[in-house]
């Protein structure tokens, strides 16, 4: 005979604090500005708009065509190995809940 849970449903998540919350909002946020930075210098040396701030920050960012193909890359293959993990987990939980709808019935 199969022992039911009391809480067969129960789902018990755990609220980040407002600490942890917020630091990874300002983790975020640097990010994006540097992300932003980065499209900034290209897209005005793409336009023709040079400058020596914008030339000193392109050598210390050390910027080059080879590695925009590089990242282009990876951020592909990235994302589409997150696509098909992502798929076989989503199927995997459907299976799961389908076989316990059965199993309750």
């Amino acid at each position: 005979m199969r022992q039911q849970n009391e809480h067969p449903n129960l789902i018990i998540r755990k609220r980040p604090s407002i600490f942890a919350m917020l630091r990874r909002a300002i983790i975020l946020v640097i990010l994006w500005l540097v992300t932003g930075f980065i499209i900034y210098i290209n897209v005005s040396f793409l336009l023709g708009r040079y400058s020596d701030a914008l030339v000193a920050d392109y050598l210390v960012l050390n910027l080059s065509l080879h590695l925009y193909k590089v990242l282009a890359v990876l951020v592909v293959l990235v994302a589409a190995l997150i696509t098909f993990f992502g798929t076989l987990h989503i199927n995997a939980l459907k299976r799961r809940a389908k076989q316990r709808e059965q199993d309750n019935a």
